[in-house]
């Protein structure tokens, strides 16, 4: 059997049993241990038989078992890097890189050139806050979970992409000091009651689930970072589409001289919140 014959079952199975085509393409490239475009042009070529049976193991715990294809290889590509991720953490996705290039953005647009604090509060994987720091070299950037498995994961990640990022164990400001310029999190923001697919339920509790209406942390922040602020500076967050108005309402009532940016992902859907102060956003 060639790598095409393989990919094009793999992915016939990937559509009977109502999974993403997409992954099973992933997880196939990556155990092959080719780059894309070796994988290519390689498509004629016969598997291995020891190949062929160890990826068919794979594919059915990806399949059958429910097991995240990213769990399965060990990381998840993010800002073109690879993160190392674990049951422990939530798999980064792609509204996620938005939000990090929308804060760069934002940070060219008004403290270009400045070297700020930064934190990323709930940092699970450290995607958001390592990539911030190696996207940007004037940003000395803080990450913080209450979740010790979690920081664990971020810390290789910290290693193996040669990150300068701080670390701290908090539960959201519990430990925190000092003051920031920027302070962004994505935390978690599914309602308790939300019916999960059974691959989602991979992931930890603790970085899904956010309360009746999922909005519990965004008002835990809001009501506590008042202190943890530069008197100009930027607040950045990811959450869900049915939130924008209630986070927005959290803002006002918490920071009424603040100035409020929200936009939508590339699915047009409401997905972030910004939060400026001072000229920050204003107008």
């Amino acid at each position: 059997m060639t790598y095409e014959q393989l990919l094009k079952q793999s992915q016939k199975e990937a559509v009977k049993y109502d999974k993403e085509v997409e992954a099973v393409k992933l997880l196939l490239l990556e155990l092959s241990n080719q780059s894309a475009h070796e994988f290519y042009l390689n498509l004629k070529k016969e598997v291995e038989v020891d190949f062929e049976k160890m990826f068919q193991m794979k594919l059915s715990q990806y399949l059958i078992e429910d097991i995240p294809v990213q769990h399965i290889i060990g990381h998840a590509y993010f800002y073109g890097r690879p993160f190392k991720v674990s049951k422990d953490v939530l798999i980064p996705r792609s509204e996620t890189e938005q939000l990090v290039e929308e804060v760069l953005f934002l940070y060219d647009q008004y403290f270009e050139n400045q070297t700020l604090r930064v934190l990323d509060l709930g940092t699970g994987s450290g995607c958001i806050g390592i990539t911030l720091s190696l996207e940007e070299k004037n940003m000395n950037v803080t990450i913080s979970d209450i979740s010790l498995d979690a920081l664990e994961v971020a810390k290789q990640n910290k290693h193996f992409l040669d990150s300068n990022v701080e670390i701290i164990h908090s539960d959201l400001f519990d430990h925190i000091e000092g003051k920031f310029d920027i302070i962004v999190s994505n935390p978690p923001y599914i309602p308790d009651q939300e019916a999960l697919e059974n691959i989602v339920k991979k992931e930890p509790n603790v970085a899904l689930f956010g309360g009746s209406l999922g909005v519990d942390f965004y008002k835990k922040i809001l009501k506590n970072i008042k202190p943890f602020l530069n008197d100009r500076a930027l607040i950045a967050f990811e959450h869900g589409y049915l939130q924008k108005d209630i986070i927005k309402s959290f803002a006002y009532t918490y920071l009424p001289d603040s100035n409020i940016l929200q936009k939508q992902d590339l699915q047009q859907k409401d997905r972030f919140t910004f939060i400026g102060f001072k000229d920050v956003l204003k107008g």
